[in-house]
């Protein structure tokens, strides 16, 4: 049996941020972000599987500038990011990206959702 670890929603960052703007400097590449090349050196170093949340920067191609949100009074919307997972296996090497389809409230402000299959 392979031991699995696995870390908490955006575990590298925190998790409530207000806007956009907010989480802006925490937003990490994926594959190559930090969370990334610790999952996949603590996976290699322990040989078991490893999966972390993690704030995904979107490509230049996937974010949208401000939305108005449906009240009035509610926040300014921007997708700029996605509340997103990384899996790495036993030897370090990448198996997948998950970005989550039905956001909590606290992401809506900033994450774009991920598509259901």
């Amino acid at each position: 049996m392979r031991h699995h670890d696995q870390f908490d929603i955006l575990s590298g960052s925190g998790y409530v941020f207000p806007d956009a703007k907010s989480i802006q400097p925490y937003l990490e590449e994926p594959r190559t972000g930090p969370t990334s090349r610790f999952c996949a050196d603590l996976a290699e170093r322990l040989h078991c599987y490893v999966t972390a949340g993690y704030p995904e920067r979107l490509a230049l191609d996937e974010s949208r500038g401000p939305i108005l949100a449906k009240h009035k009074d509610g926040p300014v919307i921007e997708e700029v990011g996605a509340n997103s997972a990384i899996l790495y296996g036993p030897n370090g090497t990448f198996i997948g990206n998950y970005r989550k389809t039905n956001p909590y409230e606290t992401d809506m402000t900033w994450a774009k959702s991920g598509l259901s299959k």
